[in-house]
């Protein structure tokens, strides 16, 4: 019995037909038209799942990771396609990440090495082939450990890193070899892999300098002084050109431990000019000049060591200087990506409200939380309304929304969390000797959406008119004698027609006139919304305002400003690195309304505020 014989290898051929298309193109499938990546893409993802649905029989696990590994290798390099050429395809975004593609475009892009002998890749590397060269400057700057740690990341595909494994081990023996050889068969190799090509030229310059310097050196005393003192002068002119730019104190410490040499070395020459003045005997002049040559020696042993000391602090700075200059062009990518992502949404979106908010689960328990005691504390013993007093004759506080049915689904701690619609209910009756006594029955109930918290973790819309509806029929309903004061607070606000509703006269008939008052609240933003008209809602807007710094919030504002000026958005993680997130948010919300913006909450981005022109 042959050990495959549980799988049927010409059915996998069969349907890896499409995937080893896909994979003998390579990053060349990008000039394919979109229509036939498409179609490429449904054949193998079909294909793949008819494999893992066991179409060809069970095989061994590395075989079965061998068969994977290309599936999902075609299916990134049409992902990589796709992205490469700004297509916007759905499918490919959600099932790989970016720093899947670029795994896998980091490796494919040594491709060169599968057709390329090791002689062909020393006859480019001796004609200074540029992407040649290009390849093996970034293989020896960290590419192998970037793939490598790349290979080792659980957030990347298993099949995937078992692919991208396999080419790159094939690439990789390569890469060393070709390294190795052209180190020892071309003396420029190693100085071109350590450093750019002016600082090479600078090196050789300053060595051909020093060789010649040194062979004109003459055998008369005074001449090879002053010869040795020219020599000095420019090495030392050199040194200070060359580190002009560099503030290093490290730096400026190897500056200062040169002139020292320099004076040590000046003071002993004209100890010597003197000697030798004053000494006419041959055998004296020919010991200076053993002692002088000594010197010289010694000197410009040091001088040497010195250079090569801010040589190396000079590259230090440079690699500094060039990880900065990448780490800044790889922020820019990433924020043109996020401008991309919003301006995409953006044009699909409009300016539909929802997405407009985001609030997380703590988060909402804990506006829950604030909410009701704030109301508790607001009513106790007496309280003053429209000129009359009332005395506070009950308050109750009870959960509208039943959570048990996650219990069990939930952790303690989450199920904890899940907002549950809490209600205070209070009694006031008005206080006096004489006549019938008014009564009022105020319900605050905090409203959001606990399923939406309890199965996704946030929410990002805002309440809807159908949600204000069903609690103002509700509260009408309820009415026995007296009036219902129904103070609503949301944690991700009302949609705008809301407003215009509660604003208008069909409101202010159909139900101030039957005893029912109505105000609203936005908690994130402190809007507070009622019928200028009803009198009892805007003696209860006092009770509701929410407390503000104002220096603090106008901070955050021109500090949002900023941003969208010089780009036309911000991102809500930019501005909690400096403020709270609850003054950035009701700053998010107040611009909005009074400059026009879009709140909006992105897949992949996150919460941003975004000028409304910024398409």
């Amino acid at each position: 019995m042959g050990i495959f014989e549980e799988g049927r290898t010409d059915c996998v051929k069969e349907l890896l037909k499409p995937a080893e298309r896909v994979l003998k193109e390579g990053l060349d499938i990008g000039v394919e038209s979109f229509s036939r990546r498409e179609r490429l893409w449904l054949q193998i993802e079909e294909n793949y799942d008819r494999y893992l649905d066991g179409e060809c029989g069970e095989f061994l696990r590395d075989l079965d990771m061998h068969f994977r590994g290309k599936f999902e290798g075609a299916l990134a390099i049409l992902a990589w396609s796709f992205r490469q050429n700004g297509e916007t395809y759905l499918p490919a975004s959600r099932r790989y990440r970016d720093r899947e593609l670029e795994a896998l475009e980091r490796v494919l892009r040594y491709n060169v090495f599968e057709i390329y002998s090791k002689e062909d890749v020393m006859k480019r590397i001796m004609h200074r082939d540029s992407n040649m060269l290009g390849l093996l400057r970034e293989y020896y700057h960290g590419v192998d450990r970037w793939i490598d740690d790349a290979l080792n990341d659980p957030s990347i595909k298993l099949p995937l890193r078992q692919f991208l494994k396999t080419k790159w081990d094939s690439y990789r023996g390569k890469v060393n070899a070709a390294i190795a050889e052209a180190t020892v068969r071309f003396d420029w190799f190693r100085d071109f892999l350590t450093m750019a090509g002016e600082e090479t030229q600078a090196v050789e310059r300053t060595y051909q300098r020093r060789l010649e310097a040194k062979e004109r050196e003459m055998d008369e005393l005074r001449k090879r002084m002053e010869e040795m003192r020219g020599n000095f002068e420019r090495e030392k002119e050199e040194l200070r050109r060359r580190i002009e730019a560099a503030k290093e104190a490290e730096i400026e410490k190897l500056i200062r431990e040169k002139e020292e040499m320099r004076r040590q070395f000046e003071e002993e020459r004209q100890r010597l000019i003197d000697e030798i003045s004053r000494m006419k005997d041959e055998e004296a002049r020919r010991m200076l000049e053993e002692e002088l040559d000594r010197m010289h020696r010694e000197m410009m042993a040091g001088i040497e060591a010195m250079e090569a000391e801010i040589r190396r602090k000079e590259l230090e700075l440079r690699e500094r200087e060039m990880e900065l200059r990448k780490r800044e062009l790889e922020l820019k990518e990433k924020e043109e990506g996020v401008s991309r992502k919003i301006k995409e949404v953006m044009s699909l979106a409009g300016k539909v409200e929802k997405g407009s908010r985001f609030v997380r689960l703590d988060e909402a328990r804990m506006l829950e939380m604030n909410f009701v005691g704030r109301m508790k504390s607001k009513f106790r013993g007496e309280v003053r309304i429209l000129g009359k007093t009332f005395r506070v004759e009950s308050v109750e506080e009870k959960a509208t929304f039943d959570k048990g049915r996650y219990a069990g689904k939930l952790s303690e701690r989450d199920l904890k969390n899940v907002p549950d619609n809490r209600r205070v209910d209070v009694k006031l009756r008005e206080k006096k000797l004489l006549g019938k006594k008014e009564e009022i029955t105020v319900k605050a109930l905090f409203y959001g959406r606990p399923e939406r918290y309890a199965e996704v973790g946030f929410d990002t819309d805002p309440l809807e008119l159908a949600d204000i509806n069903a609690l103002l029929v509700d509260a009408r309903d309820e009415i026995t004698n007296g009036r219902i004061v129904l103070l609503v607070a949301s944690p991700t606000g009302f949609e705008r027609r809301i407003a215009s509703y509660v604003n208008s006269n069909d409101f202010h008939r159909n139900f101030i006139s039957e005893n029912v008052s109505l105000v609203l609240l936005d908690i994130e933003s402190g809007e507070l919304i009622y019928n200028p008209h009803d009198e009892y809602a805007k003696a209860f807007e006092p009770m509701l305002r929410l407390e503000r710094d104002e220096e603090l919030l106008a901070k955050v504002k021109n500090f949002l400003e900023e941003r969208i000026t010089t780009r036309g958005y911000v991102r809500l993680e930019e501005a909690l690195e400096h403020f709270t997130e609850e003054t950035v948010k009701r700053a998010f919300h107040e611009l909005s309304r009074e400059k026009g913006y879009i709140t909006k909450f992105i897949d992949g981005v996150g919460y941003v505020l975004v000028k409304e022109r910024f398409l």
